[in-house]
């Protein structure tokens, strides 16, 4: 039998003054906690064989008899198996839960905007000034009109259709950037565990909510023929490394990543060659070989005299390649000054860009389109001097033969040679 403790009244339990534990009687474990200071009731008892306590309150805010009651009430969850400390501890739980579960679905798409923009700031994730007034821009004219007010954890994926629906024909490519700004918003969301579930952006569901796109096959901008030969003068002035890349690029007729990536381990010098490994290709069946005219053979040898890192153009910032950038903006430069001048600009004569002003060409376009067109031109004399096979090898285009281009490698290379070698002497107006 536990050993029973007279109740202390109200009285005795003020007078006590020792520090340590003393029983206060009237339900079994009830004591007062004394530490200098501080005082407070508590329950002690036994569960599972286990000694535990629970402070019921302290002495200066709650009365004996609410500790009594509070004990007493503990007791009784003692005697029908439930330990009072675990169903509180549920209980707190529970409250949480529900207390989350509340703020998580009053919480809104625009408000969580508003968070993870904060975050963004917070660890000075944007990459510019420029990327952060996009990306808001775009979430405040197309996004938030339409799901801003909506809660987080109730936008479907019908509900994202509406917002690209306006832009998926017209404005295919705005439209992604808007799906991508959404799915990013839910992907933070889901990492900050504010999403209930899975990021509604979901390309196999949106896809049987949306029209199917049309294709649109956008050509890169070129230049005529006979404007080719004003492009390049201008550029062969120009002393830029990003000018004497375009340069190379259009001399060989080759793509600008091929020729910012170049490195000198790929060029031969000795037998005018450069080998382009079939990894870089973007048909990667084999090694493109490019016959080196004597203009491009010059620039590289110039270039190799103050060779400055493996890469044959390299960036004036981190020793590495150019950027694709830097290709277009050497274009774009000639182009405006040509304008000032009161001079043609370099444009497409048959295409537009989306405001409907001549297109700039690019260096793809020149360095690829207009030497392909350049090859066939009829008023040249090109399309009976060359074959299409010739010029489709100088571009390392799959041609259509009974071996599926298994000797294109090394095929033609005499052909070829000459091709590249009259390229460059109409590129740059000699033998004219």
């Amino acid at each position: 039998m536990p050993k029973i403790v007279k109740a202390l009244t109200a009285l005795e339990i003020k007078n006590l003054k020792q520090d340590g534990v003393h029983a206060l009687g009237g339900v079994q474990g009830l004591c007062l906690r004394i530490r200098g200071n501080h005082r407070a009731y508590i329950l002690r008892y036994s569960f599972d064989a286990k000694r535990r306590e629970i402070t019921l309150g302290s002495f200066s805010t709650i009365t004996i008899k609410t500790a009594r009651d509070k004990a007493t009430e503990y007791r009784a969850m003692i005697e029908s198996g439930l330990d009072p400390i675990d169903y509180l501890q549920e209980q707190l739980l529970t409250r949480q839960q529900e207390q989350r579960a509340k703020e998580l679905s009053e919480l809104t798409f625009k408000a969580t905007v508003e968070r993870y923009e904060l975050y963004q700031d917070k660890l000075n994730a944007w990459t510019t000034e420029k990327e952060k007034s996009l990306f808001l821009g775009r979430l405040g004219n197309h996004i938030l009109p339409k799901i801003g007010n909506m809660p987080l954890n109730e936008v479907h994926a019908k509900d994202i259709a509406e917002v690209l629906l306006p832009h998926w024909t017209e404005h295919p490519a705005l439209a992604k950037k808007l799906r991508q700004i959404i799915r990013q918003i839910y992907s933070w969301a889901k990492a900050k565990e504010l999403l209930i579930g899975d990021n509604p952006v979901d390309n196999q569901v949106l896809q049987h909510l949306l029209p199917r796109c049309p294709k649109i096959i956008r050509h890169h901008a070129m230049l005529a023929v006979n404007d080719v030969p004003r492009f390049m003068r201008r550029l062969h002035e120009c002393p830029s490394i990003s000018a004497k890349c375009l340069e190379f690029a259009i001399l060989t007729a080759t793509r600008s990543a091929n020729a910012r990536y170049a490195r000198w381990s790929e060029i031969d010098f000795d037998k005018r060659l450069w080998v382009i490994p079939a990894e870089k290709m973007k048909v990667k069946t084999s090694d493109h070989i490019v016959p080196l005219s004597k203009q491009a053979l010059n620039l590289l040898q110039d270039l190799h005299e103050r060779q400055l890192s493996d890469y044959v153009f390299t960036s004036p910032v981190g020793n590495s390649f150019l950027s694709d950038g830097s290709l277009k903006t050497v274009i774009k430069r000639l182009h405006t000054e040509a304008l000032t001048k009161g001079e043609k600009g370099f444009v497409d004569p048959k295409m537009t860009n989306r405001r409907g002003d001549p297109a700039v060409a690019t260096p793809h376009g020149i360095a690829r389109a207009s030497f392909r067109t350049w090859a066939q031109d009829d008023e040249l004399g090109n399309d009976e001097r060359y074959s299409e096979r010739v010029a489709e090898l100088c571009l390392h285009h799959m041609t259509k033969d009974t071996y599926k281009g298994a000797y294109n490698r090394g095929e033609m290379m005499k052909s070829r040679t000459e091709m590249m070698q009259d390229w460059a002497n109409y590129c740059l107006g000699e033998n004219q």
